[in-house]
């Protein structure tokens, strides 16, 4: 996150290897924005959330990259039944084609798999649109609403980033925190989430209200305030825009726009991100962003 002593750091977490590059900026004091010469350019990735229901698993949301392999083989994204012959190496292929998520059935068994509810021909091509559903066999793959948002963690001591995860419709990331020591988990099945067993810790979830992400307080044993962009907060649930710092406990918690640049204020006592077209002041104390050292972007690899 803000303090990067290095270029890039990577992340084992939930669904896959997140990367935050960190770039070098221009120090030129005439210049009217800042001038950034990556060091290794960030290309921006397609991906897509899907819902993967393997009943009788509860299911699962997460985020993947394009092009996506789905079948029994062991070398696709995602692996289904390896002992069911029925099922394809490659069973279906997702892409990205001019902007537009589309599903290809590579399925050599005819009819073995179904678009919202109809068998899919041979080598068949459809676009996939939110809410559609590909089924193959006992699984249903159903495509959410992209992730835009993303929580950023890192500990208020020191600013070292702990991790990044993805907010997706109806999910949630859980994080508590007890004695310093805190645990992120995804939360997959909101209405069946209890929090009776989280009453002895510091516990937020950060999840989606209808179309608004949202961050809710579920305890606070301690008696922590609870800090939105400086200021206290004081209601148990508040809704979160892109680049809202909250702080609470012992971590900071930030609010990303997935795979867009951000800039980091180079003030100690500050360091919240900044949208790159933010101008030339941070949001926060006011420092001079041009001075800033760091650019900051995230994306799956």
């Amino acid at each position: 996150m803000q303090a990067f002593h290095r270029f890039s750091v990577s992340l084992d977490v939930p669904g896959g290897i997140d990367v935050f590059e960190a770039v070098i900026a221009s120090r030129n004091p005439s210049a009217l924005r800042p001038q950034f010469a990556p060091r290794n350019p960030v290309i921006p990735m397609a991906v897509i959330a899907l819902e993967i229901s393997q009943s009788p698993a509860p299911p699962v949301r997460k985020v993947f990259n394009l092009p996506l392999t789905v079948g029994r083989g062991s070398s696709c994204d995602i692996q289904l039944a390896a002992n069911n012959r029925a099922i394809s190496r490659v069973h279906v292929e997702l892409a990205e084609e001019r902007g537009r998520t589309v599903v290809y059935n590579r399925a050599s068994n005819l009819e073995a798999t179904q678009f919202n509810g109809r068998p899919m021909g041979a080598n068949e091509r459809a676009e996939l649109r939110q809410g559609d559903r590909i089924t193959i066999f006992g699984t249903v793959l159903t495509l959410l609403e992209p992730a835009r948002l993303g929580i950023m963690i890192s500990r208020r001591s020191d600013l070292k980033p702990v991790g990044d995860y993805h907010l997706l419709p109806g999910a949630a990331v859980l994080a508590t925190e007890q004695a310093g020591e805190l645990a992120v988990e995804t939360v997959s099945d909101l209405p069946a989430f209890d929090a009776a067993p989280l009453a002895d810790k510091l516990a937020l979830l950060f999840y989606y209200d209808g179309p608004e992400p949202t961050c809710a307080l579920l305890s606070n044993p301690e008696g922590l305030p609870l800090l939105l962009d400086r200021g206290l907060v004081d209601q148990q649930a508040l809704y979160l825009r892109a680049e809202d710092t909250l702080e609470i406990g012992t971590f900071r918690y930030e609010v990303v726009t997935i795979g867009e640049a951000s800039i980091v204020c180079e003030n100690p006592a500050c360091q919240v991100l900044n949208g790159y077209d933010r101008g030339e002041t941070c949001r926060m104390c006011g420092t001079r962003l041009f001075g800033a050292t760091r650019l900051l972007r995230v994306r799956k690899i």
